[in-house]
């Protein structure tokens, strides 16, 4: 009786992309901790930046990096910026609109509101509390207990691994940012979507 031929299992590739360093620093601090799981699901994980710090960029980053050799890309959005413009938020919405349509199951828009840095928040805190941009975020998150000494800068990343100074809170953000408002129409409303991106890295 021949033997049955077994298909070598396609490696899934994954990219993200984010308007920042923290962004950056974070998911390059998860690569490198994460090696095993990342293995074990056969993924493939590229944290990215574009040149410019802006929406747009972000998704033509996106696009490129779909027609090369990513089958998936997470585009990490800031709402504070967005939400500040009644016109800039319409020309957002439609983008996105039309890049979910375009690239069904391969681009995803992981937002947080304001910032990045409330998904880091949610590490050691559930809270629904209305911050009007970053700085009030980092306030927060600096106060004692929590990250005291954190910096948003090149070479305090460089010296901290943000991700493995997180990992062990990590489900504790997941759950708190999941028991969050999905009022994504209110500018007002805390909220992050990052842990949807390690939800589809594990499943």
């Amino acid at each position: 009786m021949a033997r049955e031929k077994r298909h070598k299992e396609t490696r899934k590739s994954y990219a993200i992309v984010g308007e920042g360093i923290t962004e950056f620093f974070y998911f390059d601090g998860f690569r490198n901790s994460e090696k095993e799981l990342l293995k074990k699901h056969n993924i493939t994980l590229k944290p990215d930046k574009p040149k410019h710090p802006d929406y747009s960029d972000i998704i033509a980053k996106a696009k490129s990096l779909l027609t090369k050799e990513f089958d998936v890309v997470f585009c990490l959005i800031d709402m504070d910026y967005i939400n500040a413009d009644a016109t800039r938020k319409q020309a957002y919405a439609k983008e996105k609109a039309a890049c979910i349509k375009a690239y069904k199951n391969a681009m995803y828009f992981i937002e947080s509101n304001p910032a990045f840095e409330f998904w880091l928040l949610l590490h050691f805190i559930y809270t629904d509390r209305q911050f009007r941009n970053c700085d009030e975020v980092i306030a927060e998150l600096k106060r004692e207990g929590r990250i005291a000494d954190y910096e948003k800068s090149i070479e305090y990343f460089s010296k901290n691994n943000l991700y493995s100074q997180l990992r062990e809170k990590l489900e504790t953000a997941v759950s708190n940012a999941r028991g969050l408002s999905g009022d994504t129409s209110n500018p007002h409303t805390p909220y992050s979507r990052v842990f949807e991106v390690f939800e589809e890295l594990t499943r």
